[in-house]
């Protein structure tokens, strides 16, 4: 690895964790406060929707996604059931359907989340594309110097 791709791979590397951290942060901020709002409503208004953060190591990236927490009744026993939600085009979660059903202090924690989540995924994006552009560049400068 040369000197620059070696700076390169670093600087992202940092950059990227950087983000990392950030949105741990607020994943783990949510889950709090989620956590106090349910105490204070009845089983049928506690919400169900949940928010994890998943690495790709590979590609020195991340995903931010939402999911819909469910039970599923097996013999007698309650399992929980995730479903995730497809985020589609763009850096947001379009939630408008999925937040009708929930409680309202659940829509509105949800899209106070979701905006600072949307500009991380912007962020690590932005990054992600800095780092194929600089890969198609060392590639071409190689192939022309041959």
């Amino acid at each position: 690895m040369s000197g620059i791709q070696t700076r390169f791979t670093e600087w992202l590397t940092a950059n990227v964790e950087g983000l990392h951290g950030q949105a741990r942060m607020l994943v783990d901020d949510y889950w709090r406060r989620v956590s106090q709002e349910r105490k204070k409503y009845p089983a049928s208004q506690r919400g169900r929707l949940g928010v994890r953060i998943r690495r790709r190591e590979s590609a020195y990236s991340f995903t931010i996604e939402w999911f819909l927490i469910a039970s599923l009744s097996i013999d007698g026993q309650t399992k929980p059931v995730t479903q995730y939600l497809k985020k589609g085009k763009g850096y947001r979660y379009p939630l408008q359907h999925v937040l009708k059903k929930e409680p309202d202090w659940e829509a509105s924690l949800v899209e106070e989340f979701e905006n600072e989540f949307a500009d991380l995924r912007k962020q690590v994006d932005l990054l992600g594309k800095f780092r194929d552009a600089f890969h198609r560049c060392r590639r071409g400068l190689r192939e022309s110097l041959n």
